[in-house]
């Protein structure tokens, strides 16, 4: 038996990565899904390759009416929404004595804001409804440090935070919230964060990369198909016990 069968799932950032590996494993696991994303043709692309069972939508996740009007969309499409996956993040690098407003606020806004805006679109009818799954994938980023990544880090330190509080709100109507923290991925995200903090520490990217493929005691990277199956693991009725939780796919690079 398919473990999401029949179930609506909204995924952001979902044009590519993490975010498009949860949207396939989501669909092979019985579910319809929205490819929620701000790069529209990417979006398409997956959504096509996922057949009738998904549909792309272009959304800013900062802008509270957009993420409304993807709300409604996908309630008017596929009738409800039983699974939100706060996925849409973005990495920027900087000494905090070298980093703008700009950077800051842009880094938290679509790493935590958005997470909070979409949260609040989808609550309303999950709370009628007295069921529903909220993901959020934050980061290990938010359970240890990393020198140029305050701002990451603070965001998905925020997420989890996040997390456990709105667990305690809605606890009572069923809605379970949880949180994935990702460990290093080779995404066009993460690699472009490696870049960047080569690039702002001024040290060769050959140095960088030693130490991310050093940092696990498995001795490698993970996939997004791994962190996809966990997204499964916590959208489905395997997981109908736990809420605000931060689950690690990471390798053992954080225990606990």
């Amino acid at each position: 038996m398919q473990r999401l069968e029949q179930r609506v799932a909204l995924v952001t950032g979902a044009a590519a990565g993490i975010g498009a590996a949860i949207a396939r494993a989501f669909v092979d696991e019985g579910a319809r899904v929205v490819v929620a994303d701000r790069d529209p043709a990417s979006a398409t692309r997956t959504a096509a390759a996922l057949g009738d069972a998904a549909f792309a939508f272009e959304v800013d996740v900062t802008q509270e009416p957009q993420v409304q009007a993807l709300v409604d969309a996908a309630r008017s499409r596929f009738g409800r929404i039983d699974i939100l996956v706060n996925n849409a993040g973005i990495i920027r690098k900087a000494f905090v004595k070298d980093m703008t407003e700009a950077l800051w606020d842009a880094v938290l806004d679509v790493n935590l804001k958005a997470t909070f805006l979409c949260s609040k679109a989808v609550l309303p009818a999950m709370i009628d409804a007295r069921r529903g799954r909220i993901i959020n994938i934050a980061s290990i980023a938010a359970k240890v440090g990393e020198p140029t990544a305050s701002a990451y880090s603070a965001a998905k330190w925020g997420v989890l935070g996040f997390t456990r509080s709105l667990a305690l709100e809605v606890a009572q109507y069923d809605i379970l919230v949880n949180a994935i923290c990702p460990g290093p991925i080779p995404t066009a995200l993460g690699r472009q964060g490696w870049r960047d903090g080569a690039e702002v520490q001024g040290v060769a990217l050959d140095a960088v990369m030693a130490r991310v493929n050093s940092r696990s005691p498995l001795g490698r990277l993970g996939t997004t198909d791994q962190v996809a199956k966990m997204a499964v693991f916590v959208a489905s009725d395997d997981c109908d016990f736990t809420t605000g939780a931060a689950f690690n796919v990471d390798g053992g690079i954080v225990m606990g």
